[in-house]
């Protein structure tokens, strides 16, 4: 943004920039203030993860809902026991959720399926994508860093999921298959 705004200001009368030229700069600005307000989303997602833990129960069918409308691009499906609730309140749910579809979405993905399965005390849900890319090393994504492979789950998404989850009792650990297959576990409401 820095150098856009300063080509934009250097621009002289005896070499003036064209309109085109300039509107490449003006977008180039757009662009990366985009991506710096996504950035500063996903912040505030995970200092909300750190903050203390709020206290509650979702429903995974609502969770489920809640995706469908606020990713209308992604075929959102599910299968098992999506009545159930888990101990998570709604809005950390909407944020680790969300984190993991708007992955999705990045790497080009249409269909994110939610599978749930339960017991009287836990909820395992896997969510799978059909995005582009191949295996991701279970063990980059553990360390919250950038793997190698093709498909890189960005570090704020691991690093925030990880800690909502974790902060309410539940684990998210990736699985090796094509496209991306977290496994989310996840305590039922006390």
């Amino acid at each position: 943004m820095r150098g856009a705004a300063e080509l934009l200001r250097d621009d002289d009368v005896e070499r003036p920039m064209t309109k085109a030229e300039r509107l490449h700069f003006l977008d180039n600005i757009v662009a990366d203030v985009v991506r710096l307000d996504a950035l500063l989303q996903r912040l505030r997602d995970l200092a909300q993860a750190e903050s203390s833990v709020a206290e509650g129960s979702s429903s995974v069918a609502d969770t489920i809902y809640s995706l469908r409308e606020r990713f209308p691009a992604l075929n959102i499906s599910s299968r098992g026991d999506t009545d159930i609730s888990i101990a998570l309140p709604p809005e950390a749910a909407g944020i680790a959720f969300a984190n993991l579809a708007e992955n999705a979405l990045q790497h080009g993905a249409t269909l994110l399926e939610l599978r749930v399965s339960a017991d009287a005390r836990t909820a395992v849900i896997l969510v799978r994508d059909d995005g582009t890319g191949r295996q991701i090393a279970n063990a980059s994504f553990s360390r919250s860093s950038q793997p190698a492979a093709s498909r890189a789950v960005p570090a704020w998404a691991s690093v925030s999921v990880r800690a909502m989850l974790s902060s309410h009792g539940g684990t998210i650990r990736l699985l090796p298959t094509t496209g991306a297959e977290f496994e989310i576990t996840i305590p039922g409401p006390s």
